[in-house]
């Protein structure tokens, strides 16, 4: 090693002058090389360029006067002491030893922006600490004292204040320009042209030490106040906070002490030039540390503070960073810290983890008295199969139970006692294979040892409600217990009551409850031990595709540990697929955050169960349809012939019924159905009835299954795939689970059979144009309402989805929209969370009852000053007038959460609302009925009056088109209609995907028995049916649409602006609860561009908004927006679909099915398709 030895001073031609160089050798010493060699030494020379440190012209306070020849002179940064080759950096300067980081930064900075040298450039920092701000801007000759606290912090506010004038410096620069990211945010939004008007090139360099999320560089009062912000549902923006929102998107907190800012993205649309400002050192894993140095995992908290802290001049002590199997840590900064630490010389070391089957220092035995003690004295752990490394290859490994129990428990432990470098663990097994045991004896363990509660999430009311019973009744456990919309306000509060003093720790919840009702609300000050996701593989399938309250289990962990709450999160289910197009492991990992997780695949193999998969020639006669019930009555008949017990699984509730229908009378007392939209007792009947061997075969959609455990089934047959091939192979695992049972998967396969999966998904899946007309409404709320965080109730997007699916619907495109945009930019443009169980509703109260009213609720009601009225309009002018309708009483804001802890405790949740509102639920002995009201708002994009006649003139084309139709006679499609309403309506309505929704408006629902030329509801004047090709076809029933273009006119009439363009009123539900008729005249006058319109005090549950970038979401409003999570979707409904068919279509041995299972679970999916290739 070469040192040259560098005075405290500079020479005056503002070059180093170099004393002596010696040259290091461990056998030889040090040996000194005069100067006068220094050039002709070619292991010198190239450095020897690289040494010299030139004058700037540019003065720096922080600076050194110099002395001797340099005297009087001004410099750049006090260099002293050694300068050391360093391949990363060019130079090491050392004080005694190594350089710090802020003299290492400033080396660095030198060295990136000598490039940009003699050219109009602008660079922006982005991420950086305080005691970088004031270089970086020295370093362009833009410090200017106002923009920066004494501290070196950024001054926001001033900031935002000066932007303008600040702009006019930028302008005006000739060469290089440097700045902070903020400034680069407040420059656009001064002048949104400030890229063109500035004339030359712009770069972001960005502090690749972290990723998305930095150091806040603000107050430290600030930055708390601003994470404070960031944690509440809060609609009022806090005094002083309003100038930061305009910079930041998040923040996040590990401690009190480090804050963490998501900066506003405003250059990856504009595509400037993103530069990483450190050098990244590729560092190979393996380790030369001595034993007991610390271990940080580069995934947590420790990682994130330890580089803020090298940023902030606090240098971390030696370490050794652990990273998953062969990562290098490139997602969280690695490389770059590891060059850092290289060069400032401290001691660090990277080690891999193998992140599968990880059970190092689990004693397996460790737990088994405890198993004893409640399971029986005889009790054993089971021995269970595992994928060595599914990476590499398929063998697999035995472990048993308490091997990964005594894992569980460690991760626990080490949480519990503050070490926050524990791992969650995500753990597939085969149903049956004892999946409950691996988290309710670590959840008693915990309890008794530590008084922890352990949270367990599961997604079917029966299944908690069985698991508590089984506890308590087969094992004795009495410290189990659930929450969910079942039980009463009262009982609900007894069980919290409970949680919170001990007695319970076992608490199973449903996702909707807890990502709506604070923890702390539910277990008090007690720590939670461990919180366990049953079923785990629905977070991301059945919450994108039906239980949106699934996917919002990521956001409510981070958000649980941003508050403080550290605890391993355990993920439990039977079938997963690892790797690939359909990966469901990993995609899970990622959803959740899962923290360093390791990870146990059980074997997907069933070898106990066969494959019977027939490929039959359909006849002529009689169609597809009906030779498919043919092949499916023959085989519930042979099983019920066997006496062997059978899952029949369906497509659709159509087929179920049709396959019952159709049985032979002496074989249908032997069979029963089941679907989810049949009645509940009707579904506990059928379910028993199955359980107990009253039948022997269940014709079923797959709504039946999760969470069944009926061991002596032996077939499974399916009418038609209902899915992917992970959804069959969960299917046919639940045949043959007794031991030493042999069971069989059968099926009569079609090639067009696969159409009902593509109709299924198309059923479930969100569409593009949803997506963009729901950022568009959302921009047009945050415009109305003045504000960034808003309530938003789901009916306000009725007009896009189906009554029924509406809630599910609203929140799951809410949310891609939101992780979509967090994945593109690194900061969420918006933020969506569902809110608490009860916000705020309307009643209107009679005016006899209106003091006893009051006396009884007045703490949790207010009084509106509404002045609500409709005009209905004469049909005769001549005789009579128009008829004024106003409220029977006054309408009142209900707080319903406080209604119904303190007045109806003995009601469930369900129980209150639906008693609220069919009108129930307040009774006085007048008879008098309290009503639910509805708040709508509707804002008219053009006069009143323009608009009525638009509104006529397009409901008459509507009506021609509906005439068309009867007249002909014949049944027509969606798309039929579509082109329609293009050809009729040219430019004018520009809604063309909503086609769909507009058409159902007016579809009657004929499973009420509603007569086909008569109709309540002069609206509903259309019939629909499902078509053998899964298509729906539509019939006019009657002449309906006659009147109604003048129905809606009258309706409109009713709905004349009380100020301005905007109307609004408190109105009553509609019949049965349905939505209220003006409602749907405001969603026709929304699809057809003549209004927009919000609703207050729904059915369904509000959900709080938050824009934290205004500016993005109203550039999303004006070009066509694709959403990329909803494309990948797309994309892998598609491949399974593919997949499917060719596993069912190719013959095949049972092994070798298996054999296709199994490479399709382990992501191997080029193996597959040579597999299936034909």
């Amino acid at each position: 090693m070469y040192v040259l030895q560098i005075p405290f001073v500079y020479s005056s031609h503002g070059q180093t002058r170099i004393l002596s160089v010696q040259r290091q050798n461990s056998a030889k010493g040090t040996t000194a090389i005069p100067p006068s060699d220094l050039r002709t030494d070619p292991a010198l020379a190239h450095f020897f360029e690289e040494s010299i440190i030139e004058e700037r012209k540019t003065e720096r306070a922080a600076g050194i006067s110099g002395c001797g020849n340099s005297a009087g002179k001004r410099f750049r940064s006090p260099i002293r002491g050694n300068v050391c080759l360093n391949k990363d950096f060019g130079v090491l300067i050392c004080k005694g030893g190594y350089m710090n980081f802020q003299e290492l930064f400033h080396l660095q900075i030198e060295k990136f922006l000598e490039p940009y040298q003699g050219r109009k450039t602008a660079v922006f920092f982005k991420g950086f600490g305080r005691l970088q701000s004031r270089e970086i801007l020295a370093a362009g000759g833009m410090e200017d004292g106002s923009v920066l606290n004494a501290d070196g912090t950024v001054n926001i506010p001033a900031l935002d204040a000066q932007k303008s004038e600040m702009e006019k410096r930028f302008l005006s620069a000739a060469g290089l320009v440097t700045g902070l990211y903020e400034q680069y945010l407040a420059l656009t939004y001064a002048d949104p042209g400030f890229r063109e008007a500035f004339g030359g090139e712009i770069v972001i360099t960005e502090n690749n030490l972290f990723s998305c999320c930095y150091p806040a560089c603000i107050p430290l009062d600030a930055a708390r106040k601003l994470y404070g912000f960031f944690r509440q549902d809060a609609i009022a923006t806090p005094e002083g906070l309003e100038p930061f929102l305009c910079y930041y998107g998040e923040t996040i907190s590990p401690d009190d002490s480090h804050y963490f800012v998501e900066p506003v993205d405003r250059h990856t649309d504009e595509n400037l030039k993103r530069v990483p400002f450190f050098p990244e050192a590729d560092i190979p894993c393996g380790s030369n540390m001595p034993q007991g140095t610390g271990e940080v995992p580069i995934t947590g908290s420790d990682f994130l503070i330890r580089k803020a802290d090298l940023l902030d001049g606090r240098e971390p002590g030696p370490a050794v960073y652990i990273t998953d199997s062969d990562s290098r840590g490139e997602k969280y900064g690695f490389p770059a810290f590891s060059a850092a630490l290289k060069t400032l010389g401290i001691p660090f070391g990277l080690s891999s983890r193998n992140r599968f089957n990880e059970t190092e220092n689990s004693s397996p035995d460790e737990f088994l008295p405890l198993l004893r003690k409640y399971w029986g004295e005889k009790a054993s752990f089971r021995t269970l199969k595992f994928y060595r490394d599914p990476d590499k290859t398929s063998e697999t490994v035995l472990l048993s139970q308490g091997d990964i129990i005594s894992q569980i428990v460690r991760q626990s432990r080490a949480a519990l006692s503050g070490n926050r470098s524990f791992s969650d663990i995500f753990a597939t097994a085969p149903t049956g294979a004892g999946k409950s045991l691996l988290f309710q004896l670590p959840a008693i363990y915990l309890a008794e040892k530590y008084n922890a509660v352990t949270i367990v999430i599961t997604p079917l009311i029966a299944l908690m409600k069985d698991q508590v019973a089984q506890l308590e009744e087969e094992h004795h456990v009495s410290c189990a217990t659930f929450i969910n919309s079942t039980i009463s306000f009262g009982e609900r509060e007894n069980r919290m009551k409970q949680i919170r003093s001990g007695e319970k720790s076992i608490v199973y919840l449903a996702p909707e409850l807890l990502v709506s009702t604070p923890l702390k609300s539910i277990i008090g000050d007690r720590p939670v031990g461990l919180f366990v996701i049953d079923e785990a593989h629905i977070v991301i399938s059945w919450g994108k595709d039906f239980r949106a309250d699934y996917w919002y289990l990521g956001d409510l962990l981070k958000r649980l540990k941003r508050d403080g709450f550290w605890f391993p999160v355990l993920c439990l289910t039977a079938t997963a697929v690892y790797g690939g197009a359909e990966d469901v492991v990993n995609e899970t990992v990622e959803s959740l955050s899962l923290n360093n997780p390791i990870i146990f695949l059980g074997d997907v193999r069933r070898n106990n169960i066969r494959f019977d998969i027939r490929r039959p020639a359909p006849d002529e006669e009689g169609g597809v349809e009906k030779f498919k019930l043919k092949c499916a009555t023959e085989a519930i008949q042979s099983f019920v012939e066997r006496k062997e017990k059978a899952l029949v699984y369906c497509p659709f509730v159509s087929q179920v019924d049709n396959i019952y229908n159709r049985l032979d009378p002496s074989v249908r007392p032997q069979v029963k159905k089941y679907y989810g939209t049949m009645d509940k007792q009707a579904r506990n009947a059928a379910q028993n009835s199955f359980e107990s061997d009253e039948c022997s075969v269940m014709v079923c959609t797959k709504a039946f299954g999760m969470g069944i455990d009926i061991r002596n089934i032996r077939h499974i047959y399916h009418y038609a795939p209902t899915g992917s091939l992970a959804d069959y192979v969960q299917e046919i695992g639940r045949a043959a689970r007794e031991e030493g049972s042999q069971g069989c998967a059968s099926a009569d396969f079609l090639g067009s059979d696969i159409h009902y999966v593509r109709t299924l998904y198309g059923i479930s899946e969100m569409k593009q144009y949803q997506l963009n007309e729901m950022i568009r409404k959302l921009y047009g709320i945050y415009r109305e309402r003045g504000s960034r965080n808003f309530l938003v109730s789901p009916e306000a997007f009725s007009y896009m989805f189906k009554e029924r699916e509406l809630d599910n619907k609203v929140k799951n495109g809410l949310l891609l929209i939101s992780k979509d945009l967090e994945a593109v930019y690194g900061v969420p443009v918006i933020t969506i969370r569902p809110k608490t169980m009860f916000t705020k509703n309307y009643v209107n109260v009679p005016l006899p009852v209106e003091d006893e009213f009051s006396r009884r609720y007045g703490d949790f009601a207010h009084k509106l000053d509404d002045h609500t009225k409709r005009i209905l309009p004469s049909r005769n002018k001549r005789y009579e007038s128009d008829t004024t309708v106003i409220n029977s009483g006054h309408v009142y804001e209900l707080d319903m959460a406080g209604i119904w802890k303190n007045f109806f405790q003995n009601m469930s949740s369900a129980q209150f609302r639906s008693q609220f509102f069919s009108g129930e639920l307040f009774r006085f002995a007048s008879g008098e009925r309290l009503t639910p009201r509805i708040h709508i708002r509707a804002r008219y994009s053009m006069e009143y009056q323009k608009m009525l006649d638009q509104l006529k003139e397009s409901a008459t084309v509507l009506a021609n088109i509906f005439r068309a139709y009867k007249t002909k006679g014949e049944t027509f499609t969606a798309d039929d209609f579509k082109a329609d309403l293009k050809r009729e309506y040219g430019g004018k309505f520009t809604k063309l995907d909503f086609a769909g929704m507009l058409l159902n408006m007016f579809i009657a629902d004929l499973s009420q028995n509603t007569g086909f030329r008569a109709n309540r509801d002069r609206l509903k004047f259309i019939s629909a049916r499902k078509a053998p090709s899964g298509e729906f076809v539509y019939r006019i029933m009657n002449t309906g649409y006659l009147t109604m273009p003048n129905y809606f006119v009258q309706l409109a009439m009713q709905c004349a602006p009380s100020s301005g363009n905007t109307f609004q009123a408190y109105i009553p539900f509609g019949r049965n609860g349905k939505c209220p008729e003006r409602v749907k005249l405001l969603a026709m006058l929304e699809l057809f561009g003549l209004a927009t319109y919000q609703v207050e005090g729904g059915q369904d549950m509000e959900i709080f908004v938050r824009v934290n970038d205004p500016g993005k979401l109203e550039k999303l409003t004006e070009e066509k927006y694709t959403n990329r999570l909803l494309t990948n979707i797309r994309k892998r409904h598609q491949t399974s679909q593919e997949i499917m068919k060719r596993f069912m279509e190719k013959d095949l041995t049972t092994e070798q099915r298996w054999d296709v299972i199994e490479n399709y679970f382990l992501g191997r999916e080029n193996t597959v398709a040579k597999m299936l290739k034909n």
